[in-house]
């Protein structure tokens, strides 16, 4: 299996489901919930979910697999961000603290977008050996084919929600408009 063409495929087709799907939200509803699911979050705290994800954890923890050479710019920063973000309940907490800066969707959407660009861009300098090799992450240890393929089950997951959600909304929509 061509890992690299592979994933560069399904990082780039799982960034532009979730954008799609944002789009199926109307503007009004952005930044609200689901009457049906109260405890839910509203679509642009999922994207800023995702982009805060993968900027604080996913790339920090597949720069794992770089070579020496190519990691040591971002070794110790990566370390410190992998070795904090064990306990989730930090990770959930810094979060927080970045939602309550509360930018715009469109903001989280270009930094997601630049995040992706990013680990597509880290795709092709992996060696073709590492890609079974397991490494210390968030997660425990895990391989990069295990970590890539996380980054996009996470993506769709969260894609799914906001369909739901712009869905429902459509159908409500529709109801309320007869």
């Amino acid at each position: 299996m061509d890992y690299i063409q592979s994933f560069t495929t399904l990082l780039q087709a799982s960034t532009d489901t979730l954008l799609w799907a944002v789009q199926q939200i109307p503007e009004e509803l952005l930044y609200t919930v689901s009457p049906k699911r109260p405890e839910s979050w509203s679509t642009a705290r999922q994207v800023m979910h995702l982009q805060y994800n993968e900027e604080q954890v996913v790339l920090p923890c597949m720069r794992r697999w770089l070579s020496d050479e190519q990691a040591t710019r971002y070794r110790d920063e990566d370390t410190k961000n992998i070795e904090c973000y064990k306990a989730y309940e930090m990770l959930v907490h810094d979060e927080e603290i970045a939602w309550q800066q509360a930018f715009a969707i469109e903001l989280w959407q270009e930094k997601f977008q630049e995040g992706r660009k990013a680990q597509i861009a880290l795709l092709a300098q992996f060696a073709p050996t590492v890609w079974e090799e397991t490494r210390q992450t968030v997660w425990g240890q895990v391989t990069l084919r295990w970590t890539v393929t996380k980054t996009c089950q996470h993506t769709l997951e969260h894609s799914n929600d906001i369909l739901k959600y712009g869905l429902y909304g459509a159908r409500l929509r529709a109801h309320q408009q007869s």
